[in-house]
């Protein structure tokens, strides 16, 4: 078995998928001196690190089991202008969970309350913070 065979059957063992899915493209790269060997596996371990969060955060927004995904990103602020920005902004830095506090979205219907509240769940999943939140229609 050829050394590079070798390689990517311990990526596999390993369950490294982009290292494994772009160790050629390293490989050529360091051959043609564009990478060092150092800037290769660096890049490459970010890469699979990157992957990984990644898996992670989809895994809890699963787990949290939202009625449909949304960003605060996607809110669009300019349908509720006397919503008060700052303040969403303020919740997304997840600060209302450290300092213990709790947070009531109201509203009438079709306001995006609910928007707002699985974005904000969204930015707790992504930084894996274990909390309760109620859905009240």
């Amino acid at each position: 078995m050829s050394s590079i065979n070798v390689l990517m059957n311990n990526l596999e063992k390993l369950k490294l998928p982009k290292m494994k899915e772009n160790i050629n493209k390293y490989l050529d790269m360091m051959s043609d001196g564009v990478k060092t060997p150092l800037e290769a596996i660096d890049e490459m371990v970010q890469m699979e690190m990157k992957y990984r969060e990644d898996l992670a955060i989809v895994s809890c927004v699963k787990v949290a089991n939202f009625p449909f995904q949304r960003s605060l990103q996607d809110f669009d602020f300019s349908f509720q202008p006397s919503l008060d920005r700052k303040k969403i902004e303020d919740l997304a830095t997840l600060r209302f969970i450290e300092n213990c506090e709790n947070i009531i979205i109201c509203g009438t219907p079709g306001v995006g309350k609910t928007h707002l509240a699985v974005g904000i769940g969204t930015e707790v999943a992504k930084a894996e913070i274990f909390c309760i939140l109620y859905f009240v229609p």
